[in-house]
């Protein structure tokens, strides 16, 4: 008993400190990113953003299919079999070679799907990127498995920095949407380069076909859901490419690259390690059910103010940082944060599922989401792409109720608890975006300077958060408290003196 909670102890500081790395890692990343895609979006226009993300749409779903959750498979191995590991890396290159040959082959067939043949083109050059990227997966899996978080780290600073430069100056070359292809291309090299020299592991040239099978067959239906979460963020992109064109897909993209920065900034790190806890406790439903629970409620302490108080300034923010070309996107991006619940909730069922061995039930989820959201887009893309957002919304809150039904069957969560968890952080945000939404308006009409009244606006509503949270959730965030001290150098050395 002794021995259990200790090791229940030494995970839990493990997590705390791979989080802190993570946060390190995706804060860098997430500022380097934010202000590279300020740049870009005041260089290009919604056009290239439209055509570019309606490229790499084809290609992140070859990505899916060619990495066959092999990496997801490595990462969770209690036990990692070093044949195993050679294994996933030959099959992840094959795959990805078989996979870059088909979107290459079928990219002018999709470029006429989506009503935009300059896709082709692009998705010629993106293809190739497939295998390249591939030779890093199970070396970045394998560092994802041990912690290695401060590896991973240094890797994202430097190629967010290669490739944000890279892109930037094709931009002002007048490279146009090359610009991004180039960035895409930058990045990947890096990543790979950084992950060889991270975890200097050299594949034995084996492959065990018995092994391969047994965590194949895990991964098809893991493959599968990832390949509907996908789908569910990035087919509404076709419908309105079709409808309204790249211009308008650039629009709805730029607002749902905002609201997935913000996820980055939050979601990103706690959920680097969320896979790799929860299956590390899969055997003990009680600590299993009390670290998800934990870790969705330190999801929603960061998340949900952010998106929520996004939403409530959208409009004179996207049109000041990005100009006024980008339209109606900030309108778009109101009506998505919306869902800033079922997205928080979403973002962690999947690892949950995935460390209980259920692979199928996430299955189940996606294709319910999938389905529900494939319905309400194609009853609502003649109406506007507002619409469009707003049935994605609707269709978060309509499934999010038979996802916790999963999550108590099969892995002990109970809806009760995990809605506990998030409770007091909505409470919180949304009383903060209901008075930052009526006070802007004021703010604007007495401060001239437009960015002096959103920074007023951005300060009014941090300190109404946080004033809410110590006065009626003073409960619900002192565990979070008590775990940021115990990571403190001073706490830490007092903690192994003692012991």
């Amino acid at each position: 008993m002794a021995d259990t909670a200790i090791a229940h102890a030494d995970l839990k500081k493990k997590t705390a400190l791979s989080v802190l790395w993570s946060v390190i890692r995706v804060a860098w990343s997430t500022v380097a990113t934010f202000v590279i895609f300020v740049v870009l979006a005041r260089i290009l226009g919604p056009g290239d953003f439209g055509t570019f993300a309606l490229a790499s749409l084809f290609v992140e779903i070859g990505r899916v299919l060619a990495y066959a959750g092999l990496g997801d498979a490595i990462t969770r191995q209690l036990d990692l079999d070093e044949e195993l590991a050679d294994t996933a890396f030959w099959a992840t290159i094959a795959f990805s070679a078989i996979v870059a040959a088909v979107v290459f082959v079928f990219a002018p067939y999709y470029g006429d799907l989506v009503r935009d043949p300059s896709v082709a083109g692009i998705l010629r050059w993106l293809a190739p990127l497939l295998p390249v990227s591939s030779l890093a997966v199970i070396h970045n899996a394998r560092l994802a498995r041990e912690f290695g978080h401060k590896s991973l780290a240094g890797q994202a600073i430097a190629a967010s920095m290669l490739s944000g430069a890279t892109a930037v100056v094709c931009a002002l070359l007048g490279w146009g949407v090359w610009a991004l292809v180039a960035q895409t291309a930058v990045n990947a090299v890096v990543t790979v380069l950084l992950g060889w020299v991270s975890y200097p592991w050299m594949p034995k040239f084996r492959f065990n076909v018995p092994l391969f099978r047994s965590v194949f067959l895990f991964s098809i239906s893991l493959v599968v859901t990832q390949l509907m979460w996908m789908l569910l963020a990035r087919v509404q992109d076709i419908f309105i490419s079709r409808w309204y064109g790249p211009v308008e897909v650039g629009r709805y993209r730029i607002a749902w690259r905002l609201i997935e920065l913000i996820g980055q900034a939050v979601l990103a790190p706690i959920g680097s390690v969320a896979l790799v806890t929860l299956s590390r406790l899969q055997n003990d439903r009680v600590a299993f059910r009390n670290a998800y629970n934990k870790i969705v409620g330190a999801a929603a302490l960061g998340t949900i103010p952010l998106l929520l108080g996004f939403g409530a300034l959208s409009n004179d923010m996207i049109a000041l940082l990005f100009g006024d070309k980008w339209g109606n996107a900030g309108d778009i991006a109101t009506v998505l944060v919306l869902m800033s619940v079922p997205f928080v909730m979403n973002f962690f069922a999947s690892s949950a599922l995935s460390a209980v061995n259920r692979a199928e039930s996430i299955l189940s989820v996606a294709a319910l989401q999938l389905a529900a959201t494939l319905v309400l887009t194609w009853l609502l893309v003649p109406y506007g792409v507002v619409a469009v957002a707003a049935g994605y919304t609707l269709r978060a809150w309509l499934t999010m109720p038979y996802q916790q039904y999963v999550l108590s069957k099969y892995a002990n969560i109970d809806a009760k608890s995990t809605f506990k968890a998030v409770a007091v952080p909505f409470c919180g945000a949304a009383l903060m975006a209901v008075c930052v939404w009526f006070a802007h308006p004021v703010i604007v009409a007495h401060v001239a300077n437009r960015w002096l009244s959103l920074a007023l606006s951005i300060g009014l509503g941090a300190i109404i958060y946080g004033a809410f949270l110590p006065t009626f959730g003073r409960s619900a965030i002192r565990p979070y408290i008590a775990l940021a001290l115990s990571l403190l150098p001073s706490r830490r050395q007092a903690d192994a003196q003692s012991t």
